[in-house]
């Protein structure tokens, strides 16, 4: 009898005693991440080691894919990391080359943690890019900005020398116009911060801010190219930059206004989890 409470007592000590580990041990360490291989390429060039930047990086590439955007693009500049060496490689292609259309950066740009800034002239990238690898009546390039000013000027593009000229600005006083494929357009903009883009179509140009129409031409683009590449930062000839920080850039096809207002929702998204 005595023998049989002795085992009866071992239990039920051996139970509170499970027990009571189990409440105070630490809980069970959250899923490992399964990392889309495409962005996983990119953040292993671009050398990211920051947790949230390598989770933000891999839920914007499946959110392109999903939405089935990601074959859109030619070019994604994420801007991440907060150094040259973080910043140039194509998300698309992130290898180490120029026609991987890496960027080559000039001056001394600003790398921070929010973007990178084109303070001067002398400030800017060059993506290896020419417009003649798009076609004009499917193309368009993006540019987000963290930055509310009211310089006028060129934020990316081509050249304010040669027809169709093909660049971007967010904040545009005279001679500072937006042109792509035939579209040319002035825009003093009181908002100058967001998603920024031009967008071409078999019938029509479209400037787009947060994926929502700020305006249309409605001919067909006619033009050919000026075969120079696209430069982020600021554009050939008309020496304006627009010095806004620069938080994501694109160069592709052009998008619907569904699909304008869809891809601003993901970049949003990826912003959004960057904390910037």
């Amino acid at each position: 009898m005595k023998n049989f409470l002795l085992f009866l007592i071992i239990i039920f000590s051996s139970v509170i005693f499970l027990s009571c580990q189990k409440e105070f041990s630490n809980p069970d360490p959250e899923p490992s991440v399964v990392y889309d291989s495409d962005a996983l390429r990119f953040i292993n060039s671009a050398g990211i080691v920051d947790t949230t930047q390598k989770i933000a990086i891999n839920n914007f590439v499946i959110q392109l894919k999903d939405s089935l955007l990601w074959q859109k693009f030619i070019a994604i500049y994420p801007m991440v990391g907060g150094t040259e060496a973080t910043n140039k490689f194509n998300l698309k292609d992130p290898r180490n080359l120029d026609e991987a259309y890496r960027l080559t950066f000039f001056g001394t740009p600003v790398y921070s943690a929010s973007g990178m800034l084109f303070p001067t002239l002398s400030d800017y990238a060059d993506t290896h890019l020419a417009d003649s690898s798009l076609d004009n009546l499917n193309a368009s390039m993006s540019y987000y900005s963290a930055t509310q000013n009211s310089i006028s000027g060129y934020d990316m593009g081509c050249t304010d020398g040669a027809v169709p000229y093909n660049e971007l600005s967010i904040y545009a006083d005279a001679p500072d116009k937006s042109e792509w494929f035939g579209f040319s357009q002035q825009i003093l903009s009181p908002n100058t911060t967001g998603l920024f883009m031009l967008s071409s179509s078999a019938t029509n140009v479209t400037r787009y801010r947060n994926g929502t129409v700020v305006s249309t031409y409605g001919l067909a683009p006619k033009y050919g190219f000026t075969n120079l590449t696209f430069l982020i930062g600021k554009s050939r000839v008309t020496m304006h930059p627009g010095q806004k920080e620069c938080q994501l850039a694109t160069i592709g096809q052009g998008l619907s206004d569904a699909e304008a207002f869809t891809f601003y929702n993901i970049v949003q998204n990826f912003e959004n989890k960057l904390g910037r």
